[in-house]
């Protein structure tokens, strides 16, 4: 008896712990899909293989980030799953390959490069922190929390980086919309059908 009171409180305790999964935002989750699903991704950051993001919403609990190479490809994917607490919201966001024939070269790919997914989960991390507290992308997200504590006790250094990261926002999405309107055009629908897949086939 003993022992099953034991099981049955891990197994409660278990529960407790996923229920509280994810960092909480006092917004509901309809207020952190909207701003989820007009959040811009500097894709500049990820070098040139990354071209674009894609915004999907496969049900009311699940916002997905896709990042697009440039042949429309998916090369990846920010898996953010909302789960409603109380007045606000728990958020949890996972870096996952993309779904269906580049899945497997993906994973592996993912799991070859531990120290690489290490800084793509930062990044999808801080995307989507910046975009639920409505403010822009910080650019030192892969800077250790020591640094970044230094940086911004250094007199007038927040309001740089502030201003250096507003700045880097906008360069990235006027640089990305004139590339894609040049070299796409009318084509975009021909070029997203493209056979390659990003992932070296």
């Amino acid at each position: 008896m003993r022992v099953k009171s034991m099981l049955l409180a891990c197994a409660g305790a278990l529960l407790l712990a996923g229920c509280g999964a994810g960092e909480y935002y006092e917004k509901t989750p309809q207020e952190v899909t909207s701003a989820l699903r007009t959040a811009y991704l500097p894709v500049h950051v990820l070098g040139g293989t990354v071209a674009d993001s894609r915004v999907t919403q496969p049900d009311s609990n699940t916002v997905v980030t896709a990042l697009i190479d440039r042949n429309g490809s998916e090369l990846m994917r920010f898996v953010t799953t909302l789960t409603p607490d109380g007045a606000g919201t728990r958020v949890a966001t996972e870096v996952r390959p993309p779904e269906g024939r580049n899945e497997g070269r993906a994973s592996a790919a993912m799991k070859a490069n531990g120290f690489a997914m290490g800084m793509m989960e930062k990044l999808a991390e801080e995307h989507v922190a910046a975009a639920i507290e409505g403010r822009p992308f910080d650019m030192t997200f892969a800077s250790p929390p020591m640094a970044k504590g230094m940086m911004g006790a250094a007199p007038g250094m927040s309001e740089q980086i502030d201003a250096a990261n507003e700045a880097a926002a906008e360069f990235s999405r006027y640089e990305q919309q004139a590339e894609f309107e040049s070299e796409y055009g009318d084509d975009w629908g021909r070029s997203a059908g493209d056979s390659s897949d990003g992932w070296g086939e």
